[in-house]
């Protein structure tokens, strides 16, 4: 039977994704013995070995109310979440049983018709790179690699990193899948849920606009919301979303705030009402529930948005980049965009002084000055001949990130820097620059960073001849470069901001924006 594609089934209808995992389990009055012996008690992954009966039932329920998308039981399945059990070595194997068990329950609700999907659900861990650390951006990739591994070996028809609330984590979770897919030869559409907090930010201060951003170059098939919040928190950054995304939008939020005892208030009727809305405004293409939702509260969601037609979405081409705040640069109130370039060895003594003198925290308080001056961005270059780059780098940008919320402009030649720097950024960064002075050498070193963390790149008109000195030949240098840039590395070209002079100002071509120096 011919099972149509998730982008076909998005184009026909908004498709309903289950609710909680975890509010089934407790519903199941679990013993120690069901988790395989008390010290496992808790551990809901381990369930898929010792009770896969319980799992499939839960799955089965989901489907029956209506589910086109069902989860796997594997929000906690990584090595970094499974050690704690003392379990990490089975996190493979978890992964895998996991979809084997979705697998089977979908399949058998599935029909030519009404299709059902496994979507293989990556939770955020129990680490936060930018906030909480515990573990290492490397760290993250490995575990997050290992449960793509077997979640793609099981046979899942997407991913799904949810309830994410640190930028650094779903790089670290995009960079390990993509090394999944290499090794499996599969590669799986992705979908990114995020969670906001009542404060109206992720738990690393994003607000949805820069986590969008941020993201946009996974090219994932949908980005969303759950977790955290009831659907009123969520309305105004949902409808954000579906101002700015060019994929699908999801949404599955708790049901509603949960109270000091733990309990959600929602009922099957409330939460499919207020969801309806979202629905009726045309912001949806995925919708379910998180927390505290059961099987009564999907059939209700999927009744009340099945009259609805899904969210129209097609590519936008602004310009923009992100740190914690999102800045999109199309606007001509916004130019021209001010550089602040005193985080910059060769361009302010004071600040080479500091990073000689160790004093990362005080060289980074020059940073937070410039922004409180009006700089939209902060450019970082710690080139010392005398010194070591690398180092330097790490330790002043994990001091510089704390205390600014604008996107970074990274200045290095060399990629190795230049990638260690964007392991500690949470936004969409700026690369600072590349050009033609030594054929395409640059060009081939920098593309596979913008395409794994997602960056904006300043080009220069310089070539193997020299720079470009008259407009003529600045033009011929850029067009050139934005040709090969676009059609051979595909970079879009809304990431392109074209220098046309020795330092980094001007106006560029293709409708980039100006960049001016601010001392």
């Amino acid at each position: 039977m011919h099972k149509p594609s998730l982008q076909e089934q998005l184009k026909k209808k908004i498709l309903i994704m289950d609710g909680a995992m975890g509010t089934m389990l407790q519903r199941a009055n679990l013993t120690a013995d069901d988790f395989g012996g008390e010290e496992y008690e808790g551990c809901n992954e381990n369930l898929n070995i010792t009770a896969p009966s319980v799992i499939e039932h839960i799955h089965l329920e989901y489907l029956k109310a209506g589910a086109d998308i069902i989860e796997t039981n594997t929000f906690g399945a990584t090595s970094i979440v499974l050690a704690d059990y003392d379990l990490e070595e089975k996190a493979y194997e978890l992964n895998k049983i996991a979809v084997e068990i979705a697998r089977e329950a979908a399949d058998r609700m599935s029909t030519p018709e009404w299709p059902r999907y496994v979507a293989g659900a990556m939770g955020p861990t129990t680490k936060t790179l930018s906030v909480t650390g515990g573990s290492t951006f490397e760290n993250m990739i490995e575990a997050y690699e290992e449960q793509a591994r077997g979640l793609i070996d099981g046979g899942a028809d997407l991913l799904l990193l949810e309830t994410s609330q640190d930028m650094l984590n779903v790089k670290a979770g995009f960079i390990g899948i993509e090394k999944a897919s290499k090794k499996t030869g599969i590669k799986l559409p992705l979908i990114v849920s995020g969670t906001i907090e009542p404060m109206g930010t992720t738990l690393a201060g994003q607000s949805i606009e820069a986590f969008y951003i941020s993201l946009e170059h996974m090219k994932p098939l949908a980005v969303g919301l759950n977790c955290a919040t009831g659907p009123e928190f969520m309305q105004d950054h949902i409808r954000s979303l579906s101002g700015l995304a060019s994929t699908a939008v999801s949404c599955y939020p708790n049901a509603g705030l949960p109270d000091e005892e733990g309990q959600y208030h929602e009922t099957p009727e409330s939460l499919a009402r207020k969801l309806e809305g979202f629905a009726k405004e045309g912001w949806l293409n995925i919708v379910g529930g998180c927390c505290g939702t059961t099987p009564e509260h999907i059939q209700a969601i999927a009744e009340s948005v099945k009259d609805y037609k899904p969210r129209n979405y097609e590519g936008n081409s602004l310009h923009k980049v992100s740190g914690i705040e999102p800045l999109i640069y199309d606007d001509p109130t916004l130019r021209p965009i001010m550089v602040g370039e005193r985080t910059n060895v060769i361009g302010s003594r004071k600040f080479k002084r500091l990073i000689a003198e160790g004093k990362f925290e005080e060289a980074a308080e020059i940073g937070r000055a410039q922004v409180k001056g009006g700089a939209h961005v902060i450019d970082i270059c710690l080139a010392d001949p005398d010194r070591e780059e690398m180092q330097d780098v790490e330790n002043f940008i994990k001091e510089l990130v704390k205390k600014i919320k604008v996107p970074l402009v990274i200045d290095s030649t060399d990629e190795k820097v230049i990638e260690k720097a964007l392991t500690y950024s949470q936004g969409k960064a700026i690369i600072n620059s590349i050009n033609l002075e030594d054929g395409e050498e640059r060009f081939e070193a920098i593309a596979p960073l913008v395409h794994r963390y997602g960056a904006a790149v300043v080009v220069g008109t310089i070539d193997e001849e020299g720079m470009g000195v008259s407009a003529e030949r600045k033009l011929e240098i850029a067009k050139r470069s934005h040709d090969l840039l676009v059609n051979k590395y595909n970079i879009p070209p809304q990431d392109l901001i074209f220098d046309p002079s020795s330092s980094l100002s001007g106006q560029g071509m293709s409708n980039t924006s100006g960049l001016q120096r601010q001392r």
